[in-house]
């Protein structure tokens, strides 16, 4: 056992002692050396010196000179059992692409760069190109056209309306607006519904400050579960009680607390609430008139000869000073009225049944007012005339609010007419030296009752 160890240490010690011999590696590196002359450029000449191509390879077994492996003899072998094309890549390429460094710096000195061969190309990656992956198509919603013509219709009619709300605020930015003054309660509870709503309108004769004189009284009141606008004329000799002054005539509420006291006393004695008053005089009521083209009236010879005198008188002439021949009427038969002849026609009190008839000619007057201003091209110019002149306790609000059924009320409702005190229902007497009418109120609060707030 002690010589076997003894010889393999003897022949380790050999194989460390070994050594390369330096003619052996000289010849080894010259070998692998690329050639000089395919590294450089020529220095001022300006060509570009050609490519050396690496030799091919040849088929398995015809190796050539320079290629296989390397043996220590300097010659190659080739390796077998390895096809000689998968070694490309490796080898002389690999040698092919050393540079020597001092042409290296030599050729960065004078500019000129170093060619390096490019990699085989079989070692270059290959891009997977996928399939371009079929386009989904896309399903149309059902019903895409109907949503957009109803779209469509939406933003015109979100467009009409806010000019129409434009035009009317601009109208009624040009009502006198005033406060609603003291109010009295009543003693009693009142005929009131949601859908009713009432609006005194009151025809003066005042002039600038002067409140003048109530010389016409008629309630506009809307259904509007029925559908139904009334005009319901109140006689004015009506012997009533007024809150605070005893009793009188209708029209003496007006003359002692303005639409609030009468107001007040409609509801005391009649039992209707009333919640809103317009006063107008008579230059804006015959401006109303003229603004809607006139109204179409049938009058009697008796009535044309008494407006006649009316037109001439000096109330006539302060109003609207001396007529004219076109003016004056030439007898009985159907007229287109003008804004003066039609409020003297209203004002007609001593032809036919006195205050009876006469209410009826303010009812009929009125009615063919609503009807012809149901003209949208007659709107703006009703408004322009009679809007500056009128007075109201109603808010801005309401009146917007009033003005969006406004199309409704003159399209869609029927009107009707109506008056207090009913035919069979009052008296003529003489109290204090006036001739005025005693009225049976619970037959005409009956009647109220049925006809505005009824459901025929």
């Amino acid at each position: 056992m002690s010589d076997n160890k003894r010889d393999k240490d003897s022949y380790a010690k050999d194989t460390l002692e070994f050594s390369v011999p330096s003619e052996y590696i000289q010849n080894k590196r010259s070998q692998r050396r690329p050639p000089q002359q395919g590294m450089q450029r020529p220095g001022n000449n300006g060509q570009r010196p050609e490519r050396q191509n690496p030799q091919r390879r040849q088929p398995s077994g015809q190796a050539s000179q320079g290629q296989g492996v390397h043996s220590r003899t300097g010659q190659r072998q080739q390796i077998p059992g390895r096809n000689p094309n998968q070694m490309r890549g490796q080898g002389n390429n690999t040698a092919s692409r050393t540079v020597n460094p001092q042409n290296r710096n030599n050729n960065m000195q004078s500019g000129v760069r170093p060619v390096q061969n490019r990699p085989p190309q079989n070692n270059r990656p290959v891009n997977n190109v996928s399939a371009p992956k079929p386009k989904k198509k896309k399903i149309r919603k059902k019903g895409g056209c109907l949503t957009k013509i109803i779209i469509s219709l939406l933003s015109v009619f979100i467009v009409l309306f806010g000019i129409y709300s434009i035009i009317v605020m601009g109208f009624i930015s040009k009502i006198n607006i005033v406060e609603t003054g003291e109010r009295v309660s009543s003693s009693h509870s009142l005929l009131s519904s949601s859908s009713v709503k009432n609006i005194l309108l009151i025809g003066t004769d005042s002039r600038g400050e002067d409140r003048g004189r109530s010389d016409s009284m008629i309630l506009l009141s809307i259904n509007s579960k029925t559908d139904k606008i009334t005009m319901c004329s109140l006689m004015r000799d009506m012997y009533v009680q007024i809150p605070g002054y005893g009793s009188n005539k209708l029209n003496a509420a007006y003359s002692y607390g303005g639409p609030e006291l009468l107001m007040d006393t409609i509801e005391e004695n009649l039992y209707i609430k009333i919640d809103d008053y317009v006063t107008v005089n008579f230059v804006s009521f015959a401006n109303i008139v003229d603004a809607v083209g006139g109204v179409e009236i049938k009058v009697s010879d008796n009535e044309a000869d008494a407006m006649n005198v009316l037109l001439q008188s000096p109330e006539g002439v302060s109003f609207f000073g001396e007529p004219s021949e076109a003016d004056l009427l030439d007898g009985g038969g159907t007229y287109n009225l003008s804004g003066k002849q039609a409020l003297f026609y209203s004002r007609l009190r001593y032809v036919g049944n006195a205050d009876f008839e006469r209410t009826q000619r303010q009812r009929k007057v009125l009615e063919a007012i609503i009807k012809k201003a149901a003209n949208p091209v007659r709107i703006g110019a009703v408004a322009k005339e009679a809007l500056p002149s009128m007075n109201t306790n109603m808010s801005k609000l309401n009146m917007y609010l009033l003005s969006l059924r406004g199309p409704g009320f003159l399209l869609g409702y029927d009107v009707e007419q109506m008056r207090i005190p009913a035919d069979d229902t009052y008296w003529g007497s003489d109290i204090d030296g006036m001739s005025v009418l005693e009225v049976d109120f619970e037959e005409n609060i009956d009647l109220i009752e049925d006809k505005l707030y009824g459901n025929k």
